[in-house]
């Protein structure tokens, strides 16, 4: 847990936004971009952004949104959500994706398809595999692996947030000096290249606490990056949750520098 969050007072805190909220057409969430935004209009949201996960280039099967779907089933459901809320609230079309070297192209074309993309690196490469990021995580090779891939993701330009930084401590590895340096560096590059780094609500909701962590608030405090809390929601009612509200009072009463707005 987070150092002193149960102690978080949330009065007087309101949410106006989020940009990491999830579809069903990744298999694992439920509802459609109609159901998230008329969550994020009874909240009273000003802006909400849609994230979807969208499949790596070299996923051997897509297991996500593809191309296709993308096309067909997912980008009509913005003009669906629009004709009925688009008077109300700003709706943003995203998606969340693991970044692999070797295509670039791949990448940099959804920029052109959609407003933002949100780096969710799920997995990374280690002596030439591909690792999983919840459940290779245990030791600070692994860490630094996963920092040093990110990094990498992070200086192609392709990325405007990225999502749960801290994944990689899913398993609670032991920090130890070589990690605390692999985190320092992933948070500066990424302020370096402004893109905004992610506090992630689910990591407290439905992953024990393993995130967001206080290592990332450390770097994030010392590099002033921009920071955005997250729900990373996968039903309509975790959009602004108690979690949520919570995560976002306790950025703000520990000086993070909390934007409301992506652009």
């Amino acid at each position: 847990m987070l150092k002193n969050f149960d102690k978080t007072n949330t009065d007087n805190v309101k949410v106006i936004s989020n940009f990491h909220t999830h579809n069903y057409l990744c298999g694992h969430a439920f509802g459609t971009v109609a159901d998230y935004v008329k969550e994020a209009v009874a909240n009273g949201y000003k802006t909400i952004g849609i994230s979807d996960h969208f499949s790596s280039h070299n996923d051997r099967e897509p297991v996500y949104i593809d191309w296709n779907t993308l096309e067909s089933d997912y980008l009509p459901q913005f003009n669906e959500a629009n004709k009925l809320y688009g008077d109300k609230i700003e709706i943003l079309k995203g998606v969340e994706v693991a970044y692999y070297d070797g295509a670039f192209e791949y990448y940099r074309k959804l920029r052109d398809k959609l407003d933002y993309v949100v780096l969710g690196q799920h997995g990374y490469m280690l002596n030439g595999r591909r690792q999983n990021s919840f459940f290779d995580g245990n030791d600070e090779k692994n860490v630094i692996a996963y920092c040093n891939h990110a990094v990498n993701a992070i200086k192609t330009g392709l990325f405007d947030i990225f999502a749960h930084p801290d994944v990689i401590c899913y398993n609670n590895p032991a920090i130890t000096q070589h990690i605390r340096e692999a985190f320092d560096f992933m948070i500066r590059t990424a302020v370096e290249h402004n893109v905004i780094v992610e506090l992630n609500a689910n990591g407290i909701r439905n992953a024990r606490f393993s995130y967001p962590t206080d290592l990332l608030v450390e770097m994030c405090q010392k590099h002033n990056a921009k920071v955005v809390i997250s729900s990373d929601c996968h039903v309509p009612k975790e959009l602004c949750d108690n979690y949520v509200i919570k995560l976002y009072a306790y950025a703000k009463q520990n000086g993070l520098n909390v934007l409301d707005d992506i652009r």
